[in-house]
């Protein structure tokens, strides 16, 4: 369908950048935006965004956040293995014997996370408290001397593609910044009444952190925020399918009209596209700040089919990825026709 840039979206997913520490994330945004534009801003937050001028009025901002979940080092033992604690949804049960990375000052440190021998006699599923991380070190002085207190601890890159799925940490949600970086570039001066900013939000594992501060800083006409959504596993029937598109929501966080108009635009070209409730009638993503604190603005959430969301092996089809991506082009390019043509635009209801 799209001629999309595989190298950049693996090298999104490789990136270690546990919420709180977006940075080296934030430098691969950055870097292939300032191909396009020199109009690249960031905030104390990390929050990163850059906008495509025209001299129309209206404007759309597409945002993504661009942490992922982790661990943060909390405790380095006498026998060398390290304490943590979640940085976002981790459960255990993924985490355990996974390999992880733990980000230093000299550069990436390898680790297997373990559990207590008890846990594992009584078939129990441990807590964070009853984890470590084990570095081999053999004891704290060498352990001090490889990694600091407060060091963040990701998933190691583990990138894998068969049969037009992608399977790898972080998929959320590096699938929807590589969408908004995607269309960002393939729609360079093609638009001519709609001023399109892209933004990439930090702290959304942790409370929607950087949307808070970001939302009142950028006041579009319309956002539309892309994140992952949970997809059908083999116990889930009721979710969506994995290779049927991106997820239209009915939820508190998305207008109604919006959502409306998205949807004819998918039926009239013929893009896939699924229908779905979310966990909460409040959503869970960032709309559901900008949608408090930027009352103009209409919002939308979209969201790409995750399966095993928040573990070490999440996967992702790269046609939904595609069909995300010629959606919100097709869209845009047809809201600036309407622009062009006078046509009013109200999503009051």
């Amino acid at each position: 369908m799209l001629d999309v840039d595989l190298e950049l979206f693996q090298n999104l997913l490789d990136v270690g950048s546990v919420s709180s520490d977006e940075e080296m994330v934030m430098d691969v945004f950055r870097k292939y935006l300032q191909k396009y534009t020199s109009d690249v801003n960031f905030d104390q937050m990390g929050n990163t965004w850059a906008t495509n001028p025209v001299m129309g009025d209206f404007h759309v901002l597409l945002s993504a956040h661009a942490d992922e979940i982790g661990m943060q080092i909390t405790e380095i033992c006498e026998n060398g293995l390290l304490k943590m604690r979640r940085v976002g949804g981790v459960n255990t049960l993924y985490v355990i014997g996974q390999l992880m990375q733990v980000k230093t000052n000299k550069g990436m440190v390898p680790g297997v996370v373990v559990a207590k021998s008890s846990c594992k006699d009584n078939n129990v599923v441990p807590n964070m408290e009853e984890c470590f991380l084990d570095i081999d070190a053999a004891n704290k002085d060498e352990a001090n001397a490889m990694v600091s207190l407060g060091d963040f601890v990701t998933f190691a890159p583990n990138f894998a593609s068969c049969r037009n799925v992608l399977t790898s940490k972080s998929i959320d949600n590096r699938s929807g910044i590589f969408v908004i970086l995607q269309v960002f570039s393939h729609l360079k001066n093609q638009l001519q009444h709609v001023n399109l900013t892209v933004a990439a939000t930090t702290q959304e594992e942790i409370g929607l952190r950087g949307m808070a501060v970001l939302s009142q800083k950028v006041h579009p006409n319309i956002c539309i925020n892309i994140d992952v959504t949970d997809a059908r596993e083999f116990d889930k029937n009721n979710l969506p399918l994995l290779g049927s598109g991106p997820v239209l929501y009915k939820n508190a966080d998305s207008n109604p009209m919006l959502r409306k108009l998205m949807q004819s635009v998918a039926l009239k070209h013929n893009i896939p596209c699924q229908q779905a409730l979310g966990r909460n009638i409040t959503g869970g993503t960032d709309t559901s700040r900008i949608q408090l604190f930027s009352p103009n603005t209409a919002v939308l959430d979209l969201a790409i089919p995750c399966k095993y969301m928040h573990s070490h092996y999440e996967k992702c089809s790269i046609k939904d990825v595609e069909s995300c991506i010629f959606l919100l082009e097709t869209f845009l390019k047809n809201l600036d026709a309407s622009i062009a043509k006078g046509d009013r635009l109200d999503f009051n209801y």
